[in-house]
């Protein structure tokens, strides 16, 4: 970790690159925020383009992203712990050395994404695929993946064998996620 920053002046950052009003702050949910929730979501990135942005060592944990497309962006070293990334395509993101630990990536695309050193512990990557991604160093311990997809999605090419062994294999598909 370089000097991640702390929620608020990561919401700073976010109001200079104008993903949110001068001055807003939302709300950090208390949990991983839902498309059904009743609102406030917290900070929400819907149906929004992320293209050539610089979001490093900020702490955006419980972020909500859908509809979105994200490109050639990078989150380094970014606290993004227990957000709903679903419903997205991401390509040519760097996410090196982000916490993305117990987040929802189902029904994504990445490609071409770096997730080195990357914590993705507990993540449900189910119905997600990843086409050229770098998975060097990245902890997988407990990330979900669904057997009968296991290769279609792309993942375990990228992965070295202590990396497969880390992973949750369940053999029932994931729900389709809200918000699709």
């Amino acid at each position: 970790m370089n000097g991640r920053q702390a929620y608020h002046p990561s919401c700073q950052r976010l109001q200079q690159l104008g993903f949110l009003d001068p001055g807003e702050i939302p709300p950090l949910p208390s949990r991983m925020p839902s498309i059904s929730d009743p609102g406030p979501l917290g900070l929400t990135f819907f149906r929004t383009r992320v293209v050539d942005v610089e979001l490093d060592h900020l702490s955006l944990p419980r972020t909500f992203f859908g509809r979105s497309v994200i490109v050639n962006s990078s989150f380094r070293d970014t606290d993004l712990s227990e957000s709903r990334l679903c419903w997205n395509g991401f390509s040519e993101c760097d996410f090196t050395g982000a916490d993305l630990s117990a987040c929802d990536l189902r029904a994504s695309i990445f490609t071409s994404c770096r997730f080195t050193g990357a914590k993705l512990r507990g993540a449900d990557l189910r119905c997600s695929g990843f086409k050229g991604c770098d998975f060097t160093g990245a902890d997988l311990t407990g990330a979900v993946v669904f057997a009968a997809t296991r290769r279609w999605c792309g993942l375990l090419g990228s992965l070295d064998r202590r990396q497969r062994a880390q992973l949750k294999t369940v053999y029932r598909p994931a729900p389709e996620p809200e918000g699709g």
